[in-house]
């Protein structure tokens, strides 16, 4: 790949945040006026889904995330299988459950789109977030595979259980959704491992990191403004949705991240797998957007981003100061404790 090139995916990656926002913005203001090319551009989403999940298909070794076996890694799979079976979906439901007081005119399918991805895996780029925090970046990737794995019985499985008395929910369609979107781009992610593997090798393989980093942002990008701008209108008419909808999603992402720091700590979990284990509380924006466009339309998306770029992606920016924060008093106060000052 050429340094160029290089430089544009590190800039997509990097300015990640404004980038999104600006996309939003920029995308709602032109969806009010010319709602018509957005709804032309509707057709090109699932090319845009599939470009997004398609590069941690490929990168995805499933085998040896499993095969290897700690004591450390045992309780964080038992604690992550719990969360993710259990108390999320539980807490997803309370979330709703609030909502509905606070908003009971909300439509259907915005709600649908945000406990989608209360009930979503985790992204796939909770591992690089939890190096820069200082955490077990191997560990955070075992916790992407696993609840990819899971999420083929847990969100069809919840979006039925919570959703069904606010919105038709067809189990057939979100079970195909999520072939469409985990299984397929998993297998076809897969072959193309094995055969550049087979015959280019390695170096061929890892050239390609960055270049399918660059599609899956593009994809991403582009979703952004088809989605936001297919449905400008109900944003305008209804700001305080967004408003309310981010406050209260960015409240959802930090309890469960609280609960998860808090368990590590009274199970005895070293600082750095406790940092994995809270990274380990996102959720996938991309295959809940996936999901939700293909199950319930375009305004489901504008629910799935409130818990995107709106609340959990924020916060784990936010972690990571944090987690350098509490490193550098846990440092301070250790030296103090050896010198006896």
């Amino acid at each position: 790949m050429k340094g160029r090139e290089m430089k544009i995916v590190e800039f997509m990656k990097d300015k990640m945040v404004y980038i999104v926002f600006t996309l939003i913005f920029s995308s709602i203001y032109a969806g009010v006026h010319h709602r018509s090319i957005f709804l032309s551009l509707k057709v090109t989403l699932p090319i845009a889904l599939f470009m997004m999940l398609f590069q941690p298909m490929v990168f995805m070794d499933i085998k040896k995330a499993f095969t290897t076996r700690t004591r450390v890694k045992t309780k964080y799979l038992i604690l992550l299988t719990f969360f993710y079976t259990l108390l999320f979906p539980v807490l997803t439901w309370i979330f709703l459950k609030f909502w509905l007081r606070m908003m009971p005119n909300t439509e259907p399918q915005l709600l649908a789109g945000m406990v989608l991805i209360g009930l979503a895996p985790l992204p796939s780029s909770s591992p690089a977030f939890t190096n820069l925090a200082g955490g077990r970046f191997q560990l955070t990737l075992v916790g992407v595979m696993w609840t990819f794995l899971l999420s083929i019985f847990v969100m069809p499985f919840y979006a039925k259980l919570i959703l069904h008395t606010i919105i038709q929910v067809p189990i057939e369609m979100l079970l195909k959704s999520l072939i469409l979107y985990i299984i397929t781009p998993l297998i076809i992610g897969q072959l193309t491992k094995y055969i550049i593997l087979h015959w280019k090798g390695t170096d061929a393989l890892i050239s390609l990191k960055k270049p399918l980093i660059g599609i899956s942002l593009i994809g991403m990008y582009w979703m952004i403004v088809v989605v936001f701008g297919i449905n400008a209108k109900v944003i305008v008419e209804r700001p305080e949705l967004i408003l309310i909808g981010a406050i209260t999603m960015n409240i959802y992402f930090l309890l469960r991240a609280a609960i998860a720091y808090f368990i590590g700590k009274a199970l005895d979990f070293p600082f750095e797998q406790n940092i994995s284990l809270v990274y380990s509380t996102g959720s996938n924006m991309t295959l809940a957007t996936a999901m939700a466009i293909g199950t319930f339309g375009p305004l489901a998306a504008v629910g799935t981003a409130l818990g995107g770029p709106f609340s959990d992606m924020l916060l784990m920016i936010f972690f990571v100061k944090l987690f350098t924060l509490i490193r550098k008093k846990y440092i301070h106060n250790e030296r103090k404790s050896i010198t006896g000052g």
